[in-house]
């Protein structure tokens, strides 16, 4: 694998999870749908830690792209900037053609159609009577709302890229990395 291909561990156990709220954006085009992101549990930081990821999992959202949050997602906690990266990655990768399911092998080219639009809103206290060693029992865990939009495509989504200024594009005009190409070394996973 070339440097800086490897998966952040977070994103990957969202993979399921995007899937699902993706499949409802594709069902309902140009509408808005959500989902509620409950805070990690202790078994989930485990596993994250065990993985490598080296940031609290509820701590603020520090992307790795080299200018920081200007002109890009404010995903709030790398919990949820996690979750951010496994809807890009199944809609870009693994994304079903018209009438079909879910591919089961990567594309051999990114989905170029229809652009994603996400929203992460802000931490929802856990409700009264909420439990985490017994979530059966009633309340809602600490949570926050995350929204999806499949924009469109073709010559509407060329004309909204074409007016994008390098500071919110991952590669410039000329082709080389600009203000939102996230750099490798500032990963907190190996």
């Amino acid at each position: 694998m070339p440097a800086g291909s490897v998966r952040d561990p977070v994103s990957v156990s969202f993979d399921a999870a995007a899937r699902r709220l993706l499949a409802r954006a594709y069902a309902s085009p140009g509408q808005w749908v959500s989902v509620w992101l409950p805070d990690p549990t202790v078994r989930q930081r485990t596993a994250m830690a065990a993985a490598g990821v080296t940031s609290d999992l509820t701590g603020p959202d520090r992307p790795t792209a080299s200018g920081g949050r200007s002109g890009g997602l404010d995903a709030r906690t790398r919990w949820a900037r996690g979750f951010v990266r496994a809807l890009y990655y199944q809609h870009r990768w693994y994304s079903p053609a018209r009438g079909e399911g879910w591919r089961s092998q990567r594309r051999t080219a990114p989905r170029s159609a229809g652009g994603l639009r996400i929203e992460v809103g802000r931490h929802v206290p856990a409700s009264p009577g909420w439990d985490p060693a017994r979530p059966s029992a009633g309340g809602f865990p600490p949570r926050r709302r995350v929204r999806v939009q499949l924009a469109r495509g073709g010559q509407a989504k060329d004309r909204a890229v074409a007016r994008l200024s390098d500071r919110d594009r991952i590669y410039g005009r000329d082709g080389r990395p600009a203000r939102r190409w996230a750099d490798p070394a500032l990963r907190d996973w190996a």
